[in-house]
Protein backbone atom coordinates (compact mmCIF):
# COMPACT_ATOMS: atom_id res chain seq x y z
CA UNK A 1 0.00 0.00 0.00
CA UNK A 2 1.43 3.70 -0.91
CA UNK A 3 1.57 5.77 1.69
CA UNK A 4 0.55 9.42 0.65
CA UNK A 5 2.93 11.88 -0.42
CA UNK A 6 5.39 13.72 2.24
CA UNK A 7 5.27 17.29 1.92
CA UNK A 8 8.77 18.69 -0.30
CA UNK A 9 8.52 15.74 -2.64
CA UNK A 10 6.91 16.03 -6.05
CA UNK A 11 3.13 14.39 -6.40
CA UNK A 12 2.52 11.88 -9.51
CA UNK A 13 0.76 13.55 -11.78
CA UNK A 14 -0.95 12.70 -15.40
CA UNK A 15 1.02 9.97 -17.28
CA UNK A 16 4.14 12.13 -19.19
CA UNK A 17 2.64 11.51 -22.42
CA UNK A 18 -0.92 13.26 -21.29
CA UNK A 19 1.33 16.24 -20.03
CA UNK A 20 3.25 16.13 -23.79
CA UNK A 21 -0.04 16.33 -25.71
CA UNK A 22 -0.81 18.97 -23.43
CA UNK A 23 2.03 21.18 -24.21
CA UNK A 24 2.36 20.51 -27.60
CA UNK A 25 -1.56 21.18 -28.44
CA UNK A 26 -0.11 24.53 -28.27
CA UNK A 27 2.26 23.79 -31.38
CA UNK A 28 -0.32 21.41 -33.49
CA UNK A 29 -1.86 23.93 -36.01
CA UNK A 30 -5.08 21.50 -35.64
CA UNK A 31 -5.69 22.72 -32.43
CA UNK A 32 -8.78 25.08 -33.25
CA UNK A 33 -10.57 21.60 -34.68
CA UNK A 34 -10.44 20.52 -30.52
CA UNK A 35 -11.12 23.88 -29.26
CA UNK A 36 -13.76 24.73 -31.59
CA UNK A 37 -16.49 22.67 -30.79
CA UNK A 38 -15.84 23.84 -26.70
CA UNK A 39 -16.84 27.73 -28.02
CA UNK A 40 -19.63 26.62 -30.00
CA UNK A 41 -21.08 24.67 -26.65
CA UNK A 42 -20.09 28.07 -24.40
CA UNK A 43 -21.75 30.10 -27.03
CA UNK A 44 -24.65 27.66 -26.69
CA UNK A 45 -24.39 27.48 -22.99
CA UNK A 46 -24.98 31.25 -23.21
CA UNK A 47 -28.18 31.56 -25.65
CA UNK A 48 -29.88 28.87 -23.08
CA UNK A 49 -28.77 31.00 -19.53
CA UNK A 50 -30.24 34.18 -22.07
CA UNK A 51 -33.13 32.36 -22.38
CA UNK A 52 -33.37 32.25 -18.81
CA UNK A 53 -33.46 36.20 -18.36
CA UNK A 54 -35.81 36.85 -21.33
CA UNK A 55 -38.64 34.78 -20.49
CA UNK A 56 -38.76 35.33 -16.86
CA UNK A 57 -38.16 39.02 -17.42
CA UNK A 58 -41.33 38.90 -19.83
CA UNK A 59 -43.09 37.44 -17.25
CA UNK A 60 -42.55 40.58 -15.18
CA UNK A 61 -39.88 39.28 -12.91
CA UNK A 62 -39.30 42.21 -10.67
CA UNK A 63 -36.25 43.59 -10.89
CA UNK A 64 -35.22 43.14 -6.77
CA UNK A 65 -34.55 39.81 -8.06
CA UNK A 66 -32.30 40.16 -10.80
CA UNK A 67 -29.14 38.81 -8.75
CA UNK A 68 -31.18 35.74 -7.74
CA UNK A 69 -31.83 35.68 -11.39
CA UNK A 70 -28.18 36.18 -12.55
CA UNK A 71 -26.79 33.72 -10.56
CA UNK A 72 -29.60 30.94 -11.98
CA UNK A 73 -29.43 31.72 -15.57
CA UNK A 74 -25.57 31.14 -15.13
CA UNK A 75 -26.03 27.99 -13.20
CA UNK A 76 -28.65 26.54 -15.06
CA UNK A 77 -26.76 27.37 -18.59
CA UNK A 78 -23.32 25.50 -17.17
CA UNK A 79 -25.53 22.84 -16.20
CA UNK A 80 -26.31 22.23 -19.66
CA UNK A 81 -23.39 22.48 -21.09
CA UNK A 82 -21.61 20.68 -18.12
CA UNK A 83 -23.87 17.76 -18.71
CA UNK A 84 -23.22 17.93 -22.15
CA UNK A 85 -19.45 17.79 -21.89
CA UNK A 86 -19.96 14.56 -19.31
CA UNK A 87 -21.73 12.92 -21.54
CA UNK A 88 -19.18 13.37 -24.40
CA UNK A 89 -16.24 12.18 -21.81
CA UNK A 90 -18.40 9.18 -20.73
CA UNK A 91 -18.83 8.14 -24.67
CA UNK A 92 -15.11 8.50 -24.82
CA UNK A 93 -14.00 6.84 -22.31
CA UNK A 94 -16.22 3.75 -22.69
CA UNK A 95 -15.07 3.98 -26.53
CA UNK A 96 -11.24 4.63 -25.82
CA UNK A 97 -8.31 1.98 -25.90
CA UNK A 98 -7.69 -0.32 -23.04
CA UNK A 99 -4.61 1.47 -21.45
CA UNK A 100 -4.49 2.09 -17.66
CA UNK A 101 -3.29 5.65 -18.07
CA UNK A 102 -5.87 6.74 -20.81
CA UNK A 103 -8.18 5.33 -18.30
CA UNK A 104 -6.93 7.10 -15.69
CA UNK A 105 -6.45 10.09 -17.57
CA UNK A 106 -10.33 9.76 -18.79
CA UNK A 107 -11.60 8.91 -14.96
CA UNK A 108 -9.31 12.39 -13.84
CA UNK A 109 -11.26 14.30 -16.40
CA UNK A 110 -14.76 12.51 -15.81
CA UNK A 111 -14.31 13.39 -12.02
CA UNK A 112 -13.48 16.71 -12.66
CA UNK A 113 -16.69 17.21 -14.81
CA UNK A 114 -18.86 15.85 -12.00
CA UNK A 115 -17.45 17.88 -9.29
CA UNK A 116 -18.11 21.15 -11.42
CA UNK A 117 -22.09 19.49 -12.20
CA UNK A 118 -21.93 19.24 -8.06
CA UNK A 119 -21.05 22.81 -7.61
CA UNK A 120 -23.64 24.13 -9.81
CA UNK A 121 -25.91 22.22 -8.41
CA UNK A 122 -25.69 23.33 -5.17
CA UNK A 123 -24.78 26.66 -6.20
CA UNK A 124 -28.55 26.53 -8.01
CA UNK A 125 -30.35 26.13 -5.01
CA UNK A 126 -31.15 29.62 -3.64
CA UNK A 127 -31.44 31.57 -6.19
CA UNK A 128 -34.31 28.61 -8.16
CA UNK A 129 -35.97 28.59 -4.27
CA UNK A 130 -36.63 32.46 -4.49
CA UNK A 131 -37.97 32.56 -7.90
CA UNK A 132 -40.02 29.33 -7.62
CA UNK A 133 -41.23 30.96 -4.66
CA UNK A 134 -41.78 34.28 -6.45
CA UNK A 135 -43.76 32.19 -9.35
CA UNK A 136 -45.89 30.92 -7.04
CA UNK A 137 -46.83 33.46 -5.18
CA UNK A 138 -48.00 34.84 -8.36
CA UNK A 139 -49.81 32.54 -9.97
CA UNK A 140 -52.00 32.39 -6.21
CA UNK A 141 -52.33 36.17 -6.73
CA UNK A 142 -53.84 35.43 -10.10
CA UNK A 143 -56.64 33.04 -8.93
CA UNK A 144 -57.43 35.44 -6.33
CA UNK A 145 -57.96 38.07 -8.52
Amino acid sequence: MKSAPHRGKKPKHRSIEYQERLLNDYDDPAEHLEREPRLQLAREASLMAHGVVIKLKEMGLPEDLDNELAQLCTDLGDLWSAQKRLAEQFESFVDSDREWTRVGDQLVDLRASIDHIAWHMKNVRRPMTAITRYAYSQDQAEQEA
